[in-house]
């Protein structure tokens, strides 16, 4: 009887070193934490321990694949975008014997305390070396002050972030003919260029409305309105802009508008002191192409003499530069298309930072805003500042 139990032991000992052990396998993600809210670009680090090669890890965010990555370092970039969310983020390693190992993380929102509101500042930032755009900056690069006082950074990305335009067309009588055909491919190309997380609005104007569409990431429809209307009337570049931003405030993210008009306004209601009023309390950057092949003419209008007209084109311009976008000025119609696609491509080689002001008083000052950055030879431009309401 005792060799019996003898001989089962030892055969349960060779059939158990006849199994092949499970590898050890184990995920931990390190960067972000729980107590970390996320915005943006976001790196997600992961600590993997094996007895045996690991093969992919792949990352999930709220239940949808992100990436997936094959060999150490494991680290990978997603962009979060920049919703004030929850998100649960999950680690999964795989084994080469099929073994895997799962941690997950879930980031919390921003807590915003109902007696304090604070407000995400997002500075949209081109940086130059010399005329060409760099995209090699980190973001221990930046320094952002407002009002002179450093801030500390909440988000950070770069390159191909997703963003909400309006195109914003001149289609007064002076555009018939070739000016609209032009106008038209332009805006077009600029469409074909947009993302799958790209939306966009196309608003066609005179000294009325004469299209716009809602919001939308179909292109085709935004191509469709680009044809249904002919150039009539005058031009009210003040009414439509300020409507522009208005519609942009209650988007997140990147906004911006395109305008496409050469700035002279006969016909609007709105002075353009309100259009740059609208854009300092809103965070839209406003690009103007230059439509007109001649500088700036001095006009007299129906309810401003020259002196005035003149103030509002000055301050057109002010509202562009101080959005932290730009103009571009263009010699001849034929130049419309490459102009756009100048626009779309600087709109993609952005850096993006985020920061909560730290001396909001609610009292409706100017905050003026500063990005500096630590290396020499590159310059950076972004909006001038604020209103803080």
């Amino acid at each position: 009887m005792r060799r019996l139990q003898v001989s089962l032991w030892v055969l349960a000992v060779l059939l158990a070193a006849a199994v092949p052990s499970r590898a050890a396998v184990s995920a931990q993600i390190v960067s972000p934490t729980v107590d970390q809210p996320i915005f943006g670009k976001t790196e997600v680090k992961v600590a993997i321990s094996s007895t045996e090669a690991v093969t992919r890890v792949e990352i999930f965010v709220n239940g949808k694949l992100v990436g997936t990555m094959t060999r150490a370092p494991w680290v990978l970039s997603f962009e979060a975008g920049e919703q004030n969310i929850q998100r649960e983020i999950k680690a999964v390693a795989h084994a080469a014997s099929g073994a895997t190992a799962t941690h997950t993380v879930v980031t919390r929102p921003v807590q915003v305390d109902e007696q304090l509101d604070l407000h995400l500042q997002q500075l949209f930032v081109t940086v130059t070396r010399g005329a060409a755009r760099t995209l090699d900056l980190d973001e221990g690069d930046f320094r952002v002050f407002d009002n002179g006082k450093p801030q500390q950074l909440i988000t950070f990305g770069r390159g191909e972030l997703p963003l909400t335009a309006v195109l914003l067309l001149d289609t007064s009588e002076s555009m018939q003919g070739e000016r609209l055909a032009a106008a038209r491919r332009g805006a077009t190309t600029f469409l074909k260029g947009l993302k799958d997380v790209d939306e966009a609005s196309v608003v066609m104007f005179s000294d009325r409305l004469l299209r716009a569409t809602p919001f939308v990431f179909d292109k085709t429809v935004l191509e469709r309105a680009l044809g249904e209307t002919e150039a009539s009337g005058g031009t009210a570049v003040n009414d439509f802009l300020y409507m522009s931003l208005k519609l942009l405030e209650p988007r997140v993210g990147r906004r911006v508008v395109i305008l496409l008009s050469d700035g002279s306004d006969v016909h609007s209601v709105v002075p353009m002191s309100e259009v740059l009023w609208k854009a300092r309390t809103g965070q839209a950057m406003i690009y103007w192409i230059q439509l007109d092949e001649n500088k700036h003419k001095s006009y007299v209008s129906s309810w401003r003499s020259v002196e005035e007209n003149d103030v509002e084109y000055k301050t057109l311009v002010k509202a562009v530069e101080e959005s932290g976008g730009r103009i571009e000025k263009i010699s001849a119609i034929t130049e419309l298309e490459s102009a756009f696609q100048a626009i779309l491509q600087e709109l993609r080689e952005q850096y993006v930072l985020g920061y909560y002001p730290s001396d909001l008083k609610k009292d409706g000052r100017w905050h003026e805003v500063k990005v500096d950055v630590r290396r020499g030879g590159v310059r950076a431009r972004t909006r001038d500042g604020y209103l803080d309401f």
